[in-house]
């Protein structure tokens, strides 16, 4: 059975999907438009099982939400690949996600992000920690819940999923974005300020 699996996938692989590790422009348009669930075949899942979760991290997919964007289409426009856990960061499930677009026949895939769970005081928080130590980007997060607010806007109202973090200006900055805020955290804390909560939230602003 194994074999004829591997057989399968090889002669699936260079007809149908297209490597290319760019992000598609659809992919912009995806958050901003109406969607619906999809129909997708078991080809089409191995097929991005393999280039996402199987040949560069050697790990077996958990869930594939196809979408399309007009009701009771025949085929799904884009699908979102979840990867099984790899490993566990502060008790939570450290995982690959990516999104894949269809044109015609052919699949296009973006790099393969991180992905877990931080666990806030009375909810969890989908996160991307980017280019950043996920540990560091874990604890940022979840420290920074709990200052209540930044010039009167709340942060726990901001942190909503998804949040991907990312490296800033200078090493001590870190930005995170989530739906519709920035938010930027600094781990530079004044000597002389011995009572402000460190990393300081520093900027905060939304995006209408």
């Amino acid at each position: 059975m194994k074999s004829m699996y591997r057989i399968r996938l090889r002669l699936l692989l260079p007809a149908a999907i297209v490597l290319s590790q760019l992000i598609s422009p659809a992919l912009a348009a995806v958050a901003q438009t109406q969607t619906f669930p999809a129909k997708f075949s078991r080809d089409e899942s191995l097929l991005l099982e393999q280039v996402v979760c199987g040949q560069k991290y050697g790990m077996a997919l958990a869930e594939i939400d196809a979408r399309a964007f007009e009701a009771n289409a025949s085929a799904a426009n884009y699908a979102d690949v979840k990867c099984r856990p790899h490993a566990r960061l502060e008790g939570q499930p450290l995982y690959y996600v990516a999104q894949c677009v269809r044109s015609a026949k052919q699949w296009s895939c973006a790099q393969a992000e991180l992905e877990t769970l931080v666990q806030l005081r009375q909810r969890q928080l989908v996160m991307r920690p980017g280019s950043l130590d996920p540990k560091l980007a874990y604890q940022a997060v979840q420290k920074i819940s709990g200052y209540g607010y930044f010039q009167a806007k709340s942060l726990d109202a901001a942190l909503q999923s998804t949040c991907n973090l990312g490296q800033g200006e200078t090493p001590d900055l870190i930005e995170i974005s989530c739906q519709h805020w920035a938010i930027t955290v600094s781990f530079w804390c004044p000597a002389t300020e011995p009572k402000t909560p460190c990393p300081r939230v520093i900027f905060m602003g939304e995006r209408r």
